[in-house]
């Protein structure tokens, strides 16, 4: 783990939780007031990317999607795990370095299984570069959804300013050439202080 890696590790462990709180961000809030894609063979499926302690697997779950949750903390990994299994909820959720994992990495079967795409795909504030998102575009099924939140460089809230803060447009020019179709790029402000960008992208059918 990097110095950064150590710091939440840290907090997770000792019981801390995320400094965003325990709900749904906005934006996946909005999102999954909708209804879950339909999808023969079983529920949709979704991916929460830098899961930290699952507050986005949780809503993901319990609005009837199968989610795999993907943070490289193990102690963010026990808390989610053990809230699904609390809840009676489906999902599992593994530890993995974002900076290189692909789904493909995972040799898991029955429910443990990890599909190769995915119907749904949110990642919330995973503040570095943008290598994540260019992979993650291949990982939607046709009909899949990509929602991709991060703190914008003006915004008052947010990491530190040795991370990164991608643009809105350096975020967009990431997903040219990838075949979908881009439905919202947007600043949009969450309280007085947090301005987000938020990107909104589905594979066609």
């Amino acid at each position: 783990m990097d110095d950064n890696q150590r710091m939440w590790e840290d907090r997770y462990a000792s019981g801390g939780s995320s400094p965003d709180g325990a709900q749904p961000h906005p934006e996946v809030a909005a999102l999954l007031d909708r209804p879950a894609r339909e999808r023969t063979g079983g529920p949709p499926t979704a991916l929460d990317l830098g899961a930290g302690t699952g507050r986005h697997t949780l809503a993901l779950a319990a609005a009837g999607y199968d989610p795999t949750a993907v943070d490289f903390s193990p102690s963010a990994v026990r808390t989610i795990t053990g809230a699904l299994a609390e809840r009676g909820l489906p999902g599992r959720a593994l530890v993995a370095d974002l900076r290189t994992w692909t789904p493909e990495q995972e040799q898991r079967s029955g429910p443990d299984a990890v599909p190769p795409q995915f119907d749904l795909i949110v990642a919330a504030y995973f503040q570095h570069d943008l290598a994540l998102l260019r992979r993650a575009a291949e990982w939607l099924v046709p009909g899949g959804r990509l929602l991709w939140i991060t703190h914008a460089p003006g915004s008052v809230e947010g990491p530190p300013p040795t991370v990164p803060r991608p643009t809105l447009q350096e975020t967009v020019a990431v997903l040219e050439g990838k075949g979908l179709d881009l439905l919202r790029a947007e600043q949009v402000r969450t309280t007085d202080t947090a301005l987000d960008v938020v990107v909104e992208a589905l594979r066609p059918r």
